[in-house]
Protein backbone atom coordinates (compact mmCIF):
# COMPACT_ATOMS: atom_id res chain seq x y z
CA UNK A 1 0.00 0.00 0.00
CA UNK A 2 3.01 2.33 0.46
CA UNK A 3 4.38 2.12 -2.70
CA UNK A 4 1.00 2.41 -4.72
CA UNK A 5 0.96 5.88 -2.54
CA UNK A 6 4.40 6.59 -3.33
CA UNK A 7 6.19 6.47 0.00
CA UNK A 8 9.39 6.13 -0.33
CA UNK A 9 11.06 7.49 3.43
CA UNK A 10 9.58 6.20 6.65
CA UNK A 11 9.73 7.42 10.43
CA UNK A 12 9.37 5.00 12.97
CA UNK A 13 8.40 5.63 16.38
CA UNK A 14 6.86 3.70 19.27
CA UNK A 15 7.17 0.87 21.95
CA UNK A 16 9.64 -1.35 22.45
CA UNK A 17 12.66 -0.29 21.08
CA UNK A 18 14.26 -3.63 21.19
CA UNK A 19 11.08 -5.59 19.59
CA UNK A 20 8.62 -4.31 17.63
CA UNK A 21 10.46 -0.94 16.62
CA UNK A 22 13.64 -2.97 15.27
CA UNK A 23 11.23 -5.45 13.87
CA UNK A 24 10.06 -2.36 12.01
CA UNK A 25 13.09 -1.02 10.99
CA UNK A 26 14.39 -3.93 9.68
CA UNK A 27 11.85 -4.49 7.81
CA UNK A 28 11.53 -1.47 6.06
CA UNK A 29 14.76 -1.30 4.96
CA UNK A 30 15.16 -4.48 3.68
CA UNK A 31 11.95 -3.50 1.85
CA UNK A 32 13.51 -0.67 0.26
CA UNK A 33 12.20 2.34 2.35
CA UNK A 34 14.57 5.05 3.36
CA UNK A 35 13.83 4.78 7.53
CA UNK A 36 14.64 7.07 10.09
CA UNK A 37 14.70 6.45 13.71
CA UNK A 38 13.38 9.15 16.20
CA UNK A 39 15.43 7.96 19.01
CA UNK A 40 13.70 9.76 21.98
CA UNK A 41 10.35 9.03 20.44
CA UNK A 42 10.98 5.43 21.54
CA UNK A 43 11.76 3.39 24.53
CA UNK A 44 11.62 0.27 26.10
CA UNK A 45 11.92 -1.31 29.78
CA UNK A 46 15.26 -0.29 30.47
CA UNK A 47 17.82 2.56 28.87
CA UNK A 48 20.35 -0.34 28.39
CA UNK A 49 18.00 -1.92 26.23
CA UNK A 50 17.05 1.16 24.40
CA UNK A 51 20.99 1.71 23.95
CA UNK A 52 21.86 -1.51 22.39
CA UNK A 53 19.07 -1.73 19.92
CA UNK A 54 20.27 1.80 18.53
CA UNK A 55 23.62 0.60 18.12
CA UNK A 56 22.14 -2.50 16.53
CA UNK A 57 20.30 -1.16 13.82
CA UNK A 58 22.44 1.81 13.00
CA UNK A 59 23.36 0.14 9.76
CA UNK A 60 19.75 -0.03 8.81
CA UNK A 61 18.14 3.66 9.44
CA UNK A 62 19.48 7.47 9.79
CA UNK A 63 18.93 8.13 13.52
CA UNK A 64 17.56 11.51 14.93
CA UNK A 65 15.87 13.16 18.12
CA UNK A 66 12.59 14.71 17.67
CA UNK A 67 13.88 18.52 17.32
CA UNK A 68 16.33 17.34 14.46
CA UNK A 69 13.75 16.21 12.74
CA UNK A 70 11.38 18.95 13.15
CA UNK A 71 14.01 21.31 12.03
CA UNK A 72 14.43 19.47 8.67
CA UNK A 73 10.88 19.50 8.12
CA UNK A 74 10.54 22.94 8.75
CA UNK A 75 13.71 23.63 6.44
CA UNK A 76 11.77 21.62 3.35
CA UNK A 77 8.25 23.27 4.33
CA UNK A 78 10.30 26.45 3.80
CA UNK A 79 11.82 25.84 1.07
CA UNK A 80 8.59 24.24 -0.71
CA UNK A 81 6.90 27.50 -0.07
CA UNK A 82 9.68 29.40 -1.88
Amino acid sequence: MLRNLGIEYLMVVGLLTDQCVESAVRDACDMGFLVTLIEDACATFTQERHDATLRAIKGYCRQRKTDQVVTELKSLHKQAAE
